[in-house]
């Protein structure tokens, strides 16, 4: 804790800080706009930080951004899944129609193929070796 108080310390003690709070706030927007805060000691001690922080600042914005895009895909994704789900559960259906027994003598005498139904159920052979 008294690294904290330190530093607190030291910070209010430095003639450049000092110099801030002297000076009025119209001094320090226009040294805002015109560029010149930049020049002072203060500030140009902290040009490591200041990149540094400019350098999170674009990594966390492109992080966000690909972020978006993933989650954009991956909507995309689950509506194209559903899509294909109600696609495959409509051919299912049709499927289903299509072979039951009515149907498929239906359309074996409307081509006019000569099948007969078979009056007897078939026979399940079991292969079974015996030794």
């Amino acid at each position: 804790m008294s690294w904290i108080k330190k530093t607190f310390s030291n910070i209010k003690e430095n003639e450049t800080v000092r110099d801030f709070k002297s000076a009025k706030m119209g001094e320090i927007f226009r040294d805002i706009l015109n560029g010149n805060i930049l020049t002072n000691e203060f500030f140009q001690k902290q040009y490591g930080l200041i990149i540094m922080l400019a350098v999170l600042m674009f990594m966390y914005v492109g992080n966000r951004y690909s972020c978006e895009a993933q989650l954009a895909k991956q909507i995309e994704l689950k509506k194209d899944i559903q899509d294909i789900k109600y696609e495959s559960l409509t051919i299912s259906a049709d499927l289903m129609e299509l072979s039951r027994r009515s149907k498929v003598l239906k359309m074996i005498n409307e081509r006019g193929i000569n099948l007969v139904e078979m009056k007897t159920p078939p026979v399940i052979i079991n292969d079974t070796i015996i030794e």
